[in-house]
């Protein structure tokens, strides 16, 4: 096999040089870059023929460095991560004015999450707090949940892969938007519907038509 395997120290200099790896999550692979190295978005947006202007989604190693790329925490949405996170829910915010275009895709939001997969969150913790999420996948194409599927979309262009274990791919993440007390599902997926009304004490809205895989 042609790309490199890396452990976490490894992973995590390459993200520092301003490469982009590829790492396993809780649902599926995903392309790593840190947030705020615009050559290393730039290469992921390439990489993944993606289209210009659509956000790029970003881990948290915690739930603290929300702060750092968000506004306007709300009380509503402060209790949902604090009973969502670690997990997979991927909830939209308002944006700092610093983060960065490719990331926001231009909205003003950032789509944020704490992984439930212990390395993802060590990865972003140890490369300054927040790493890009987005599937490992060219536009189009199934998001991988095996090593040999991340190889064979990334034949060259990665600075490598993190462990090598198979995720569970299935749902991807859910991904919600707060508006006031309104909670809008802009994609289903591992977190369902009754448990965001449990953890929501407004309304819980169904809407797909966004994503931000």
């Amino acid at each position: 096999m042609s790309i490199p395997i890396l452990t976490i120290t490894s992973a995590t200099a390459a993200l520092r040089r301003g490469e982009v790896i590829a790492y396993p999550t809780e649902t599926f692979y995903g392309l790593g870059a840190i947030v705020n190295d615009r050559h290393a978005l730039e290469r992921i947006v390439a990489l993944k023929q993606r289209d210009e202007g659509k956000p790029v989604s970003v881990i948290l190693g915690r739930a603290e460095t929300v702060t750092s790329l968000a506004t306007s925490l709300t009380p509503g949405v402060v209790r949902l991560i604090s009973l969502a996170w670690p997990g997979p829910l991927t909830v939209v915010l308002q944006a700092r004015d610093d983060v960065d275009e490719i990331i926001t895709g231009g909205t003003g939001t950032v789509a944020v999450r704490v992984p439930s997969h212990a390395h993802a969150r060590i990865l972003a913790d140890a490369s300054g707090g927040a790493i890009t999420a987005t599937s490992a996948n060219i536009q189009g194409e199934p998001p991988p949940s095996s090593l040999e599927e991340v190889c064979a979309q990334f034949p060259s262009g990665l600075a490598g892969i993190v462990g090598g274990e198979s995720t569970p791919g299935g749902f991807a993440t859910t991904l919600v938007r707060p508006v006031g007390r309104q909670l809008y599902i802009l994609r289903s997926g591992v977190i369902t519907e009754s448990t965001l009304r449990s953890w929501w004490t407004g309304d819980v809205i169904p809407d797909t038509s966004a994503s931000r895989a």
